[in-house]
């Protein structure tokens, strides 16, 4: 027995194959991922952390964007992003902050709940009441506050000359009996004196963000590619140039690099900047392929923008046409969109799922509503099956009932009041 344990315990050789992404090949693949907007965030965000990187704008086109209007007022996210980027707080207290901005409510008060917030990020409670200081400081004042006290309080103690009275009140949280004239003899100041606090906290702003416009959700949307169909032709071109250029410093980071003693943090920066720039060029690579092998497929939809011309086109069958695996299809598809004839499409609706051999999903509801506008009699939903197989169709009952519904078209017995 003991020799039979002996023997199973025996440790033994396996070989196994794994596949790593290098680093890479990894940021090539997330970037290819991003949509037009992440990308150009991304961008500033290592034109922000690399000295030796910045942006160089594209030209703005400004052709068929009357839909485009520039906010009432300044965004009240990137006024304070903006204070954030040139503060001297180390990179931590930066994106402790950050996180906050991002957590205020419309009105510029920030009311979560800080211990909920620890407990599902990388900041600790103290990193955060560190990081709500660090935002009351930051202009519009007020902003960060968590009631209608402290936010005036705040206030207050920045004006010069400001009534003392009031103040007092205020470093008492008892505004609440500032507001009820019927509670002033319970208090210790005079009628006169409540009277002048209560004019000089008038004063001040309740809603620190009422100035800014705080719907910093609003993303517009970029085509990555554009189809344009001229002389009966389709062409497809880059949507490129709304893309920031990456500009490198090289001539600062040679005189630079050569009076440090050590060399290894100016090597990194290049380095991202490199791959960054390598990661940018087979993005576009990439997305122009799938660009030029989509616009043969689906050259009908695009030329008539007519949603049953659309043919069933998968993920493997653009992988094996362009080489690539599917993963890399599905994200070069991702958040990305097209303009096709002053319209702007998702690009996944160019791949639409196969139900029959031939025929996408638009297509069966377009021919189907066609065969019902055209009967003599209800046809029941059997008989709809037969006509297309009449035409080398297969479909189930189950799928002619399934978008006939989906259409709102009722079944034979509701549609004999049409005859």
């Amino acid at each position: 027995m003991a020799q039979l344990q002996r023997l199973v315990l025996k440790p033994q050789e396996q070989l196994v194959t794994r596949l790593f992404l290098s680093p890479k090949l990894k940021q090539n693949l997330t970037v290819l991922s991003y949509s037009t907007y992440d990308l150009v965030n991304a961008l500033k965000d290592l034109s922000e952390r690399d000295p030796f990187v910045s942006l160089r704008e594209p030209r703005a086109e400004m052709q068929n964007l009357e839909w485009l209007r520039a906010p009432a007022g300044e965004n009240l996210v990137d006024h304070l992003l903006g204070q954030v980027r040139l503060s001297d707080w180390t990179s931590r207290e930066q994106r402790a902050v950050k996180l906050l901005i991002f957590s205020l409510d419309s009105d510029g008060y920030l009311r979560a709940d800080l211990a909920n917030i620890a407990t599902q990020t990388e900041f600790s409670l103290v990193d955060l009441n560190h990081a709500r200081t660090l935002l009351q400081e930051l202009d519009p004042c007020g902003i960060g506050t968590t009631n209608l006290n402290e936010c005036l309080l705040l206030q207050a103690r920045q004006k010069t000359n400001f009534d003392q009275v009031a103040r007092q009140i205020l470093e008492a949280g008892q505004l609440e009996l500032l507001a009820s004239p019927q509670q002033w003899p319970k208090s210790k100041f005079t009628e006169a004196e409540l009277t002048q606090a209560l004019a000089c906290i008038q004063t001040l702003d309740p809603h620190p963000a009422s100035e800014y416009v705080v719907d910093n959700n609003t993303q517009y949307l970029l085509p990555d590619l554009s189809y344009k169909v001229e002389d009966g032709r389709l062409t497809v071109e880059s949507c490129q140039s709304q893309i920031p250029e990456l500009i490198f410093d090289e001539p600062a980071y040679a005189e630079l690099k050569d009076q440090a003693p050590q060399k290894k943090y100016f090597t990194e920066q290049k380095q991202d900047y490199l791959e960054m720039k390598n990661a940018l060029d087979q993005r576009q690579k990439t997305i122009m392929r799938l660009g030029h092998f989509v616009g043969e497929v689906q050259q009908p939809f695009l030329m008539s923008l007519k949603k049953q011309e659309l043919k069933p086109l998968g993920l493997k069958e653009a992988s094996q046409a362009l080489n690539l695996a599917p993963s890399t299809i599905s994200r070069a598809i991702k958040d990305k969109y097209i303009q096709c004839q002053n319209k702007l499409f998702s690009l996944k609706i160019l791949f639409p799922r196969q139900v029959t051999t031939d025929l996408s999903p638009a297509r069966i509801e377009y021919d189907l509503q066609k065969i019902i506008a055209a009967e003599d009699q209800p046809l029941s939903d059997q008989q709809l099956v037969g006509i297309f197989a009449e035409a080398g169709v297969k479909l189930s009952r189950r799928v002619i009932t399934k978008y006939r519904q989906k259409l709102n078209i009722p079944n034979s017995y509701g549609r004999k009041h049409k005859y």
